[in-house]
């Protein structure tokens, strides 16, 4: 099944738009797909459109990809034509013959070609994979019993020229450092190919054999290949407190080697992923104990789910908030003070001049594209789904896109008295544009968040602190003996952006102590190494000494800034 001249144009078109979203993109596994023959491939749906726009753009060897559409939307006249021509299958649902229903599937496959299929039937914001459907099993199946009945021959007649192979099932792993964040990451990786040979038998000779079954332990090993490629954690809790930590570990996203964002992730769920803490009633136990440690990841991950919905619900990141600075000694034993108000202002300083330093060389790509920014951030009114967000801002930047381009290089065209040379010009001029923004927009877009950020900290600080008359009541009997429950007490009336930097500090002084208490360990290719290896910034704390019975622990000198 042939594609027509829509299915380049879009896949350029969506191509050009992923680039621009996403700030890397990186594709894992090339072997793994074959560069000709029948192929099915299944991955994970978890960012609505851009999902099927990634596995089309990045998909190995240059390979076209079809889709399944439903069979009502191939009405005769021209929307049918562009779905065809799009490499569209049609698939009608209602249809209980399954030679029938898989009909246009098995010709795409006959011509050698691929479809892709995502098994958990729709788009989903998850911690991990849904329940899959058995589509891709009984189409892989239901393909091989085709072959081997009608050989060559097409659905509507006609035959392909040579003789049809198997199917051969892909397994495609679609991750995001943060699917709906303007220029994050995105990591397509391809796990082993899965061979339905062992499957057929059992499939094609029911006496012996059950279809039904057959095409279970089929959805089984895709499931099972899928969870090897993908990020998958039992509940939102852990994942968040898994992906706080990264941000924590991997402040700056372009310092994450994107071949292991996979291992990354799975590595940190798997850490937070244990059980609840013993009762109440269970019996006390020493600092050295495994009670004592999964105590201490506990708290540790509270603390991480804590901060993410705090900076959830500023509008803040980790990221923006790096030009803050953290104390130079991180003790868990004792509270900290936040930043002074002058420190916070010095950093806003600095922020807005290097800002304003910045300014000139980027002046002009920001102009053209600020309609292009601003209709993305009012996009997000459109859906409160995560998953409809960076679909939303990719589909309507790259259409006002399209109306901007032209615009600039007409205005170019007619600066350059509209002569033939000049059009040349005028389009070199747009492309060198958008060259060029491409190139500053990470530095600039990056300064820029840090800038709103460090003004939102500076509005926080300097703020009135809302005290408590009871934290006041208490300190008038006995500062001495009530300071510590007063100052318990004050954080109650703490703002949202005095919370974020506390919990920042507090997250940071409980993240290296605890990752501290587990190097070394496994003869030295232990966890923390592992991280290490991957390029975390693991804070590196020691205890050096003691005062009043409460340990204190320093940032060793040279060690990664703490961002």
């Amino acid at each position: 099944m042939p594609f027509g001249p829509t299915h380049p144009s879009l896949r350029a078109l969506a191509k050009a738009a992923t680039q621009a979203f996403f700030s890397r993109v990186l594709v894992e596994g090339h072997d793994e797909v074959p560069s000709e023959g029948p192929v099915i491939v299944v991955a994970n749906h978890w960012n609505a459109a851009v999902d099927p726009a990634m596995l089309s753009c990045w998909f190995p060897h240059n390979r076209k990809l079809h889709y399944w559409a439903k069979s009502t939307l191939f009405k005769p006249g021209f929307a049918r034509t562009i779905l065809l021509d799009a490499g569209n299958l049609p698939v009608d649902r209602r249809n209980k013959d399954n030679q029938k229903l898989f009909a246009s599937t098995f010709d795409a496959l006959k011509y050698g070609e691929c479809v892709a299929i995502f098994p958990e039937g729709g788009s989903y914001t998850v911690p991990g994979m849904k329940d899959f459907k058995d589509g891709a099993s009984w189409a892989a199946l239901e393909y091989a019993k085709n072959i081997r009945t009608t050989g060559k021959v097409l659905s509507e007649g006609g035959e392909v020229k040579e003789d049809p192979k198997d199917v051969t099932i892909c397994i495609a792993g679609i991750s995001y450092t943060d699917k709906s964040k303007y220029r994050s990451c995105a990591v397509m990786q391809f796990g082993a190919s899965i061979s339905i040979t062992p499957f057929i038998e059992e499939f094609m000779n029911p006496p012996d054999g059950d279809p039904k079954t057959a095409v279970k332990k089929l959805t089984k090993a895709i499931h099972e290949a899928l969870l090897k490629v993908t990020v998958n954690a039992p509940d939102w809790t852990v994942l968040n407190a898994a992906n706080m930590a990264r941000k924590m570990l991997w402040v700056d996203q372009g310092s994450i080697p994107l071949d292991k964002l996979r291992d990354i992730g799975q590595t940190l769920v798997d850490l937070f992923t244990f059980p609840t803490p013993s009762s109440p009633n269970a019996s006390s136990t020493s600092s050295d104990t495994p009670q004592a440690s999964d105590d201490k990841l506990s708290s540790l991950r509270t603390l991480l789910v804590e901060y993410h919905a705090s900076l959830r619900s500023t509008s803040l990141s980790h990221y923006t908030l790096s030009g803050v600075p953290l104390p130079s000694t991180l003790d868990p034993s004792i509270p900290h003070p936040l930043p002074t108000r002058f420190r916070v202002a010095f950093h806003l300083f600095t922020d807005t001049l290097s800002s304003l330093l910045r300014l000139p060389f980027f002046i002009l790509p920001l102009i053209v594209h600020l309609p292009i920014y601003l209709i993305g951030k009012f996009s997000l009114r459109f859906s409160d789904l995560e998953e409809d967000a960076a679909q939303n801002k990719i589909a309507l930047g790259l259409v006002l896109a399209i109306m901007t381009y032209p615009v600039l290089v007409l205005g170019a065209w007619w600066l350059l008295f509209g002569t033939r040379l000049g059009g040349v010009m005028a389009i070199g001029f747009g492309w060198v544009v958008a060259v060029y923004h491409n190139t500053l927009i990470d530095d600039n877009y990056n300064a820029a968040k840090r800038l709103m950020a460090s003004w939102r900290v500076l509005v926080g600080i300097w703020a009135p602190h809302a005290t408590s008359t009871a934290a006041d009541r208490l300190r008038s009997l006995n500062s001495d003996l009530a300071s510590g429950v007063a100052d318990k007490i004050d954080v109650v009336g703490e703002n949202e952006v005095r919370r974020v930097l506390r919990l920042r500090v507090e997250v940071m002084k409980i993240l290296g102590e605890y990752l501290e208490s587990r190097r070394g360990e496994e003869g030295g290719h232990g966890l923390v190494e592992k991280l290490e290896e991957w390029g975390a910034k693991v804070p590196k704390v020691v205890v050096v000494g003691t005062t009043t019975g409460n340990r204190k622990t320093e940032i060793l000198k040279g060690s990664p800034k703490l961002d």
